[in-house]
């Protein structure tokens, strides 16, 4: 069984970062993807130069570019790091909450996420309009909250068994996730993540969607 560590290297080769063979580079290469994640949350990553993240790392340009290529490279390594982070705090709220506080809890944490990092996920929708694959480790994270939901349905004694269409429970996390990144990219209203009725709405949304029916 690989490690998370093996999973987290193999993705961030796929996004184009060399394989660290030594501790001291891998902590420096993991120093430059953490700082940079803390600074593509609050700022767009356009803005943010090669110096200035090295500056914060306390290492030369010539240490950034024997680890990176450029910096698309980087925050397509920053797009993994966030992807390896999100998954346990999300799935742990689908695997431990009571099932009928599940899609609260989720909600209320995914709008969170959504409107604080706010810069991030715009960095990263422009990144993977050039480079889908670069999504893939966000695109994997949601069909595996969605298996877990499945889990967590399949083992639910007050949800009537011949209700279950697995389709459409993995339909529902595709509208939830098409909700979030449209609100954040278009702002289309009239609800926004700053309204309170927001992840409740969605919570409907999503319900209706699977159409699961409990026992009286």
């Amino acid at each position: 069984m690989k490690a998370p560590s093996d999973d987290l290297d193999e993705d961030l080769e796929r996004a184009g970062v060399p394989r660290a063979l030594q501790s001291r580079s891998r902590l420096l290469r993991d120093t430059l993807i953490r700082i940079s994640l803390d600074i593509a949350r609050r700022r767009s990553f356009d803005e943010v130069g090669i110096v200035e993240i090295c500056g914060l790392a306390g290492c030369s340009t010539g240490a950034f570019y024997a680890r990176f290529p450029d910096k698309l490279t980087l925050f397509k390594a920053v797009m993994v790091k966030a992807a390896a982070e999100s998954r346990p705090l999300l799935e742990t709220i689908v695997r431990e909450a009571p099932f009928e506080e599940i899609l609260r809890r989720l909600l209320r944490e995914q709008v969170r996420r959504f409107a604080e990092q706010d810069a991030f996920f715009r960095s990263a929708f422009r990144v993977s309009l050039a480079d889908p694959e670069a999504w893939e480790p966000f695109r994997r994270n949601a069909h595996n909250l969605a298996s877990v939901y499945v889990e967590r349905v399949r083992a639910e004694p007050g949800v009537v068994a011949e209700s279950i269409d697995e389709g459409r429970i993995r339909f529902a996390f595709q509208v939830m996730y098409g909700v979030l990144n449209n609100t954040l990219s278009n702002q289309p209203g009239p609800y926004t993540f700053a309204d309170r009725a927001f992840p409740r709405l969605l919570g409907i949304a999503m319900r209706e969607t699977m159409g699961l029916e409990l026992r009286a």
